[in-house]
């Protein structure tokens, strides 16, 4: 047990506090977990990924007197880009550096704080900043992947490591932010570090032991289908990174997981489709073998990732019952994926303005790509290039109705200029950068980031609500009718499903770069955010940042006001409200 763990135990033992929360969930309880209401179980509280929630209380009507009930701050000025998870009463959340918390879900009390020992030198190899963006439970464990790429299993109860397993070589450029997944018993994990030349993986070991029970390679090697698509040995260090969680359908026992862009980024120092890069991967969750994926960008090389997770859904397509998996892509487009098989069903766009394509095959979704958009190595400038690498929908998550059959998806409209260095400068060696291409982005209006409404059986886009600033935090839909998202001005707000209007929000002091979520207890529904800029967009403009966890519920208790910050409930007009006397 390190100190802080040690420290929280003790004080919690002084006062005669409880020390041992109710059993985490099994494999049983997380199939099962859309039938529990009242808890957020996983990354997107469901195996679906749908982060949708069945609570009612907190409505259309009643958003309005949502006030904070609670705030913690994760000892760190870093950004924060995690999923709480809620059981038993307990919230259990990760802040940068892969540090673990658990707090009482209601009181906002810290029951334990875990903060791993980072090697010297970690930095000099990390993409995007030292984030995390969840955690995952199972049984007596909370899992956590590190940046310098271990999976450590804690005791949920104290916070104290139960075991932990090397990954890989951090010094090679490997790297771990995603939040885990646990699927029939194994933690599966994947891997950061495409921008360092890595071979992408996705693994998955025993929960309660640590063992490795298999490794799935994302590029294909010798003698493996789809390494034809690589010349030479460009299989070796061609990315294909798998930095994100996944999705998992226990009905058709198949494991869904999203791959990284390829390597390094000029694509034709590697002329082929390069599998699986950009890419969504079916796999047998018992033994990791592929059984089918898609392409979304063939040979791609603007920095598509096709990381985030797809949400599964139950749909029709043309009037016929489709098990779809929808996934929203960096490329600018959005997708609908027959989930038995990988075929595709359509697509359309999420952004104005693309020009790296002229468009999709109907029958396939293979673009067409438009050959003066993709950058070479050769030392030229490629501009405008729509939409840029963090635009269209990055790693953020969506969240989707199953009742109306409506996605909120986070989308971003930018342009880039990209310079591929010359073939003969782009040299691989173990961590050091590998991309061979330098980048910037180029906003087109006033209008960068929106969050966009779209019925997947109507093809149809509802509304928007537009911000000047890109957005970075995943979204919650709820069946009373609301979602929830924020962006990087500091507001979290909650709007109408059905119209677009926002109904509420508040100001927390920094951008929202995370993801929120709602949970019960005691017949009283509270809603939760993390506030805090930092890692992906912070290096593209100035903004104010913080740190820290905001739990709101529907109560007249007057919130905190923060030590140099600026709280309170925002009017619609933005203007601040004093908080109550």
């Amino acid at each position: 047990m390190n100190n802080r763990s040690l420290c929280t135990w003790l004080t919690a033992a002084v006062l005669g506090l409880p020390l041992v929360a109710a059993a985490g969930p099994g494999d049983a309880e997380l199939v099962a977990a859309a039938k529990n209401s009242g808890e957020w179980l996983m990354y997107g509280r469901t195996y679906d990924n749908q982060r949708f929630s069945p609570l009612t209380r907190i409505k259309p009507s009643n958003v309005k007197n949502l006030r904070p009930v609670w705030t913690a701050t994760l000892n760190s000025l870093d950004g924060l880009e995690a999923t709480p998870l809620v059981h038993g009463g307990v919230l259990y959340v990760s802040g940068a550096h892969a540090n673990v918390f658990a707090f009482d879900a209601t009181t906002g009390r810290r029951l334990w704080h875990w903060a791993p020992e980072e090697p010297e030198g970690l930095g000099t190899v990390l993409c995007c900043g030292p984030v995390n963006r969840g955690v995952a439970l199972h049984g007596d464990h909370v899992f956590v992947l590190t940046l310098d790429a271990k999976v450590v299993a804690l005791d949920k109860n104290t916070g104290k490591v139960a075991w932990e397993q090397v990954i890989d070589d951090w010094k090679a450029g490997y790297t771990a932010t995603g939040a885990p997944l646990v699927v029939k018993g194994n933690v599966i994990v994947g891997v950061g570090g495409g921008e360092y030349g890595i071979r992408g993986y996705i693994k998955a070991y025993d929960a309660k032991t640590g063992e490795l029970k298999w490794t799935t390679y994302t590029i294909p090697g010798p003698g493996e289908p789809g390494n034809d698509s690589w010349p030479g040995d460009t299989w070796k260090t061609g990315g294909g990174a798998t930095w994100q969680s996944g999705a998992f359908d226990p009905a058709l026992n198949l494991l869904y997981w999203g791959t990284s862009n390829a390597g390094p980024w000029p694509s034709n120092v590697r002329p082929g489709d390069n599998k699986w890069t950009a890419s969504l991967l079916a796999l047998d969750p018992d033994t990791g073998k592929i059984q089918w994926g898609y392409q979304y960008t063939p040979n791609e090389g603007w920095d598509y990732d096709g990381n985030n997770a797809p949400i599964l859904a139950d749909i029709r397509v043309g009037g016929k019952p489709v098990k779809a998996a929808l996934q929203s892509n960096r490329n600018g487009f959005f997708y609908v994926l027959d989930r038995t098989n990988g075929k595709f069903l359509y697509a359309t766009p999420t952004v104005d303005g693309i020009n790296w394509t002229s468009g999709l095959d109907p029958a396939t979704g293979r673009p067409t790509v438009n050959e003066a958009m993709r950058p070479l190595a050769d030392g030229k400038t490629v501009i405008p290039i729509v939409p840029g690498l963090e635009g269209g929908t990055n790693w953020f998550p969506m969240a989707f109705n199953p009742e109306s059959k409506v996605a909120f998806v986070p989308t971003n409209t930018w342009a880039m200029s990209m310079t591929g260095h010359k073939a003969e400068d782009i040299k691989y060696q173990a961590g050091q950068v590998f991309m061979g291409m330098d980048f910037k982005m180029h906003t087109l209006g006033d209008t960068v980031g929106r969050l966009r409404a779209y019925d997947v059986q109507q093809k149809k886009w509802l509304w928007e609500i537009g911000s000047p600033l890109p957005i970075f935090a995943g979204v919650l839909a709820t069946r009373s009718g609301l979602v929830f998202t924020g962006d990087q001005l500091g507001f979290f707000y909650a709007a109408d499903q059905k119209t677009g209007k926002v109904l509420w929000r508040y100001q927390t002091g920094s951008g929202i770069n995370a993801s929120p979520i709602t949970y019960e207890i005691g017949g009283k529904q509270y809603v939760a955010i993390l506030s805090g800029l930092g890692g992906d967009p912070s290096f593209y403009f100035s903004a104010p940042k913080g740190n820290s966890l905001v739990v709101f519920a529907l109560d007249n208790t007057p919130p905190a006001k923060a030590a140099g910050g600026k709280w309170g409930v925002t009017d619609i007009d933005g203007a601040l409200t004093p908080l109550p006397k």
